[in-house]
């Protein structure tokens, strides 16, 4: 069993989209980010960055002990390998792509298309300077997706964990993009969009936080 200490944010449907791919058993341990609940020392002993999401493996493989772990990006590998699907084994070629497209998400995509749609949505007013830096780097960062799937139909050649990581956070409509401009994105997208598991992990998000305006599948 392993749980998933959870809110339906873009980093945290990646590891439900994961969980749901690779049917593990797991139970959803919510963690309301809006009252504060990360913030509690109970979840900070599991989740030292007081973030969402976090995982508690009570069967982890050669331990004797629960693990836990934080950080979406470690825990995508560590499930993904856990299970031997969506990453290539150690000391490959394909392994070190999924992880290229994996971190590209991690240090890009997440940090400047989340702060564009706080300043877009939460900023009491608008702040110009920090909306065109956000918008134009949101503009950037699409294009340099729409290269990369004009060469291949998945971010690193095969679906991965990769692709399950960039989908959560590409929200055109909040983050002032037309897929218009994108027809690769677009046909990824609704490639991702019909995979039964992303469906289920979008739904169980939907019953937990059903303002989360992430969860539309857009």
């Amino acid at each position: 069993m392993i749980d998933l200490y959870y809110w339906p944010t873009g980093n945290g449907l990646k590891i439900g989209i994961l969980l749901e791919e690779l049917g593990l058993e797991y139970r959803v341990v919510p963690v309301n980010i809006r009252t504060g609940e990360q913030k509690q020392p109970a979840f900070q002993r599991i989740s030292a960055n007081g973030r969402i999401p976090a995982i508690v493996d009570h069967a982890p493989e050669a331990l004797d002990a629960p693990l836990s772990l934080f950080e979406s990006g470690a825990i995508l590998n560590y499930l993904a390998d856990k299970a031997g699907r969506f990453l290539p084994p150690t000391g490959t070629a394909e392994r070190q792509k999924v992880q290229e497209w994996l971190f590209w998400q991690v240090g890009h995509v997440t940090p400047y298309l989340s702060q564009l749609q706080l300043f877009k949505e939460k900023a009491p007013e608008p702040i110009p300077f920090a909306l065109d830096l956000l918008n134009a780097e949101a503009t950037r960062l699409y294009r340099v997706l729409e290269t990369r799937l004009s060469e291949v139909p998945y971010v690193a050649g095969e679906y991965s964990i990769a692709d399950m990581a960039i989908f959560t956070w590409i929200q055109p409509l909040r983050q002032g993009q037309d897929l218009a401009d994108y027809p690769h994105i677009h046909a990824w997208r609704e490639r991702l969009k019909a995979r039964p598991a992303i469906q289920r992990a979008y739904a169980k998000g939907r019953d937990i936080a059903a303002n989360e305006r992430s969860l539309a599948l857009q």
